[in-house]
């Protein structure tokens, strides 16, 4: 489910014009630093850079699939035979696999 999610969320993204401006002010000062640092430093700048390039992904991923699911409770809740969407059954089963995943690793 997790590569679908990212599949749909690269399908439907749409970079803004300042997350452009920033990502090339981010990478100029990247480079700049990367020029005053010895080459132990440099590695740890950039896996620095690795991470948060990692967590930023993530975070746009996770705001994905939260307003997908946002979408999809109310396309239930709109739907007259199926029952609406509650948040807290939601969590509740969230909460039972993560408990399993748990005991099972």
């Amino acid at each position: 489910m997790h590569d679908y999610m990212k599949a749909l969320y690269h399908r439907f993204e749409t970079p803004s014009r300042r997350a452009e401006h920033l990502d090339r002010k981010i990478k100029r000062t990247h480079s700049q630093l990367a020029r005053l640092l010895n080459k132990p430093e440099k590695k740890l700048l950039l896996r620095i850079a690795d991470m948060e390039d990692e967590l930023r992904d993530e975070a746009c991923l996770n705001s994905f699939i939260s307003g997908y699911r946002l979408a999809q409770g109310i396309q239930q809740e709109l739907q007259a035979d199926q029952p609406p969407y509650s948040f807290e059954a939601e969590d509740e089963r969230q909460a039972c696999e993560s408990w399993e995943r748990r005991d099972t690793e």
